[in-house]
């Protein structure tokens, strides 16, 4: 519970730098605009630079069930990985509903909540034990529900870090109140 206080706060640098009014005369520079005003130019592309396309299909939540004639594919594990233990650790999650990605390098789920504020806490639990790990999921958040999706990108492949945050990806759904797939927030529900 300590952990979800400290991510509830609200960051000193960020309130600092949202604030309009602060000068810079000290420095010799004009003042500040506030992050609210100032266009985000890391978000455009750069006139010298070409274009990216992304390398991976857009993530999309993939549905298994026992009658689906689409099996799961085998899991990748990155170079180093105890396979035996690790192959323990992706069935207990398989049995927990995730779903091993396209390739099989990586696990993706679905996790429904009854608010929005929920969804995004959940969010702000997963980044906290991220930012302490150094590893990071691939999130989507929406009205009711938060699609994560854990793979390692160097050392392709499945690693304890991927097990493990899913493992916490659990842990925190619980804290939230994960609910069942029907009973998430929808967009106009009340």
């Amino acid at each position: 519970m300590d952990a979800i206080a400290r991510t509830l706060r609200p960051n000193r640098f960020l309130l600092h730098s949202l604030n309009p009014t602060r000068r810079c005369y000290h420095r010799g520079l004009a003042p500040v605009a506030s992050l609210a005003t100032r266009p985000a130019l890391h978000l455009r592309p750069s006139p010298t630079s070409p274009l990216r396309r992304p390398t991976q299909t857009p993530f999309l939540p993939t549905r298994l069930s026992s009658t689906s004639t689409q099996s799961q594919p085998a899991p990748k594990f990155a170079d180093g990985v105890d396979v035996a233990t690790a192959k323990e650790g992706v069935d207990a999650l398989c049995e927990q509903g995730w779903v091993l990605d396209g390739d099989g390098a990586g696990f993706k789920k679905t996790f429904y909540f009854r608010s929005y504020f929920k969804a995004v806490s959940f969010v702000n639990v997963i980044a906290s034990h991220s930012a302490t790990k150094k590893h990071h999921a691939t999130m989507t958040v929406r009205i009711g529900s938060v699609d994560v999706h854990w793979t390692t990108h160097h050392l392709r492949g499945l690693t304890e870090k991927d097990i493990g945050m899913a493992r916490v990806c659990e842990d925190a759904a619980e804290l939230m109140g994960v609910v069942e797939e029907g009973r998430g927030k929808k967009c106009g529900s009340a």
